[in-house]
């Protein structure tokens, strides 16, 4: 059981340090939702570990659940940015002003942005180091 948790745990660290040394972009933005769904399988693994490990593996699942949403926030903002380009695009296509579209996309920018500045605090409370030993049971 405790090798399943250390497995998808490792996947996660991999796919989130790989993310953070990327420049912004496409390629960070896909790492990242990359790294979403590594957290989301190490989080499920952790569940049903709690009867066996106890606290650490409540601790654990708690604090990736945490980079699983500052990582979830930051898809849902890539997504609600592509939609609100296409809109943009088509609203300009019909001769209307993109405006408020422009505004829109700058807000959900302005949380991907956050989101991204968040996520170091956030993996490090999630860190192997942080819950010692109890991984390495």
């Amino acid at each position: 059981m405790t090798k399943a948790i250390v497995k998808e745990y490792d996947r996660l660290s991999d796919r989130v340090t790989f993310a953070l040394d990327l420049p912004p972009g496409t390629e960070r933005d896909t790492a990242l939702h990359e790294a979403r769904k590594a957290a989301k399988r190490t989080r499920y693994a952790t569940e049903p570990a709690r009867d066996a490990l106890g606290k650490p593996a409540k601790r654990l699942g708690k604090c990736v659940k945490a980079v699983q949403k500052v990582l979830g926030d930051h898809q849902d903002s890539v997504v609600a940015r592509h939609a609100l380009r296409e809109i943009a695009l088509a609203v300009h296509a019909a001769g209307e002003t993109g405006f408020v579209w422009g505004l829109l996309y700058g807000q959900e920018q302005a949380v991907a942005d956050r989101r991204e500045r968040e996520l170091p605090a956030v993996w490090a409370d999630a860190s192997r180091s942080v819950l010692g030993k109890a991984l390495d049971r």
